[in-house]
């Protein structure tokens, strides 16, 4: 089973520097692949009438594979088996694995599992079926 791609979501608010926040966006990516990949704007409008921009990244195969690698090698051994823990809920159907970076950790070039607002939403889709998905997604969490 491989990885199949990795799409990278955040929002930038009103109140924050854009630039910032894509800095964010590109500190989750390897080094070598931030030059190469193409980062989307989506502009929305939040509930008191405040413009939102979305940017998301998605990488697919080979490359997308050493995105993961990557993320999961800068995650602490704590926040690897909160993931490994909670697989369950974190894991739909088609084995696309969800979960969220802390924005302001990301800024500052370290990687984190954060559970609140204010995040780099991660979803993973792999080749294979949720069954197989856990048991690779648990002994990548777990080495």
């Amino acid at each position: 089973m491989t990885v199949r791609s990795v799409r990278l979501r955040v929002s930038v608010h009103a109140t924050e520097d854009e630039e910032k926040v894509v800095a964010a966006l590109l500190n989750v990516i390897p080094r070598e692949l931030r030059g190469k990949v193409r980062i989307e704007r989506e502009e929305y409008e939040g509930h008191y009438g405040n413009p939102i921009l979305v940017l998301t990244i998605t990488v697919k195969g080979e490359d997308a594979e050493s995105v993961l690698s990557y993320i999961l090698s800068r995650l602490s051994s704590v926040d690897k088996r909160l993931l490994a823990a909670s697989l369950e809920e974190r894991v739909d159907k088609e084995g696309s694995l969800y979960f969220r970076l802390s924005k302001q950790d990301a800024y500052q070039g370290k990687l984190s599992v954060y559970e609140s607002d204010d995040v780099i939403r991660v979803s993973v889709g792999f080749k294979g079926k949720r069954r197989e998905a856990m048991r690779e997604y648990k002994r990548r969490l777990e080495s």
